[in-house]
């Protein structure tokens, strides 16, 4: 299986480290999660692609494979279902990255509009209409970025399931491999590459769920 350049958990003590201490902007987290978590895609169609050879494999092994062709059509199922959780997994992070940084200029605008109060005082009145407007957008983007946080950490437990349902079927297409006589190095290759990328995914929402504590 090919490997992505993707972040360790070494990696995410390197960034908390270069923070010294402080908190870690939301931007910075949010866009690394939205980098991060584009990997789940690659690895659940890796894991679709698994489900399809082994589907023509037991159609050409016929009675061989017909133990490991009733397991093919759960793992097509729970390949399907990764699919689409990685897809808005990927959408949703992508927003809280967006979110985190319209919320991060409406906070610069809003202190550079105290700033401009503090020495403007003739202008004061007209500047606070705009700072009342601008902490409003705040108070929106604050809301925005919460419901995309919710959204993605429903989204990482929800693809967690589908990894934790597949490493339990791997046990199954083993079994069932080992009964495929001559197709059985085949059937048994499937299996392996089925656990390995559902490894990677769980990897990867270890990651995911790290960076998420970071942007509390």
């Amino acid at each position: 299986m090919a490997e992505l350049n993707v972040l360790k958990q070494e990696d995410i003590d390197d960034l908390v480290r270069q923070y010294e201490g402080r908190a870690i902007p939301r931007f910075v987290a949010s866009a690394t999660l939205a980098s991060e978590l584009k990997s789940t895609i690659h690895y659940a169609k890796l894991i679709a692609i698994s489900s399809k050879n082994a589907q023509a494999i037991t159609a050409r092994a016929g009675e061989w494979g017909q133990g490991f062709s009733g397991i093919t059509q759960f793992i097509e199922e729970i390949a399907a279902r990764s699919m689409v959780c990685a897809a808005d997994i990927g959408a949703a992070s992508r927003e809280l990255s967006r979110s985190a940084v319209k919320l991060m200029n409406q906070q610069k605008f809003a202190a550079a509009l105290n700033r401009s109060m503090r020495v403007n005082e003739a202008k004061s009145e007209e500047l606070r209409e705009i700072l009342q407007r601008n902490l409003k957008d705040q108070a929106q983007l604050e809301e925005e970025t919460n419901g995309y946080y919710r959204s993605v950490r429903k989204l990482l437990t929800e693809i967690r399931d589908c990894t934790r349902a597949l490493k339990s079927i791997v046990a199954n297409c083993r079994i069932e491999a080992s009964r495929a006589g001559p197709f059985q190095e085949s059937l048994f290759t499937i299996a392996e590459n089925i656990e390995n990328a559902a490894e990677r995914i769980s990897e990867r929402i270890a990651i995911g769920l790290r960076l998420m504590g970071l942007l509390t």
